[in-house]
C-alpha cells in the first residue's frame, strides 16, 4: 500500500481578505445584540436539515428554502425542488441497498450582514450502504455552507454546498469480517471525501469532486460567501468558477 502524504489534510486559516469583517457572528461582534434574533432565526432554520430530510418531512424540508433555492452535495445538484425528487428516489431505493442517510449536527455559527447571512453548520454524515454483500457505514466530517435572504421579512436559504474534511468506513457487524478497498483506487480522490466518493461510485452515483475542505475550492467558497454578505450577485457552482443558470 502506498504511504499516504502526511500533508492529506492540509488545514491553514483562509486569506483575510475573504472575512467579512462587517458582518455581526457572536456577541463580540454584535454587543448591541442587534443581529441576536436574526442569528436565532436562521440556527433555527438551518438545523431542520437533518431532521427534516433524515425523516423525510418534506413539506417542512421545503420550508428552509426560498422558490429556486439551489441546492449542491456530493450526489445531487440542483434546485430544491429537483433536490427533494431525487431525495424521494434515493429513499426508495434504499429497498435495494442504497444509501440511507443521516445527519449529525456538531455546530453552528451565523453571520448577518444586513439582509443576507451565511450560516456554517458542522455536520458528520452517516451514509449506511450494502456493498459486495457486506453493510457498511461512511462517516464524513463536513461543513454545510447555507447563504441566506431575507425576504419580505422571513430568511430563507438561496444556496446551499459543503466542504468534506475527512472521512472513514467501518463495517456495520465486526463478525463478519473486513472488506476490501484498495487504495489505488482511493487515492484518486479529494482527501476530504476518498472513500463516500469510492461509495458513490460504486453504487452508481458518480460523485462532485470540488466539495474537498484541503483543496483550492475552499478559498473560492469563502470568497463567494463575503461576495454574498456584501450584496453582490452569487451564482453556483460555489466551490467553482462555472455559473450555471438556474
Amino acid at each position: 500500500m502506498p504511504a499516504l502524504s502526511a500533508d492529506l489534510y492540509h488545514v491553514e486559516q483562509a486569506p483575510l481578505a475573504f472575512r467579512p469583517d462587517k458582518a455581526a457572528r457572536n456577541i463580540a461582534s454584535d454587543p448591541n445584540r442587534q443581529h441576536l434574533l436574526d442569528r436565532m432565526e436562521i440556527r433555527e432554520l438551518c438545523e431542520g436539515w437533518p431532521v427534516y430530510r433524515d425523516a423525510a418531512e418534506w413539506e417542512n424540508y421545503r420550508s428552509m428554502f426560498h422558490p429556486g433555492a439551489y441546492i449542491t452535495t456530493s450526489w445531487e445538484q440542483g434546485t430544491i425542488e429537483q433536490f427533494i425528487a431525487a431525495s424521494k428516489a434515493a429513499f426508495a431505493e434504499q429497498k435495494k441497498g442504497m444509501f440511507h442517510i443521516l445527519h449529525r449536527v456538531t455546530g453552528q455559527t451565523v453571520d448577518v450582514q444586513g439582509d443576507r447571512a451565511v450560516s456554517k453548520l458542522k455536520v458528520t454524515i452517516t451514509c449506511r450502504v450494502t456493498i459486495d454483500g457486506k453493510e457498511m457505514d461512511n462517516e464524513a466530517d463536513c461543513r454545510f455552507f447555507a447563504l441566506l435572504e431575507r425576504r419580505k421579512g422571513v430568511w430563507g436559504v438561496a444556496l446551499f454546498t459543503l466542504l468534506f474534511d475527512k472521512d472513514k468506513m467501518i463495517v456495520v457487524n465486526p463478525t463478519v469480517g473486513g472488506f476490501d478497498i484498495p487504495e489505488s483506487e482511493v487515492e484518486k480522490y479529494p482527501s476530504g471525501y476518498r472513500y463516500l466518493c469510492w461509495c458513490e461510485d460504486k453504487v452508481g452515483h458518480p460523485p462532485k469532486l470540488d466539495l474537498n475542505a484541503h483543496g483550492p475550492e475552499r478559498d473560492i467558497l469563502y470568497k463567494k460567501c463575503k461576495d454574498w454578505l456584501e450584496g453582490k450577485e452569487v451564482k453556483p457552482n460555489l466551490t467553482g468558477n462555472d455559473i450555471i443558470d438556474y
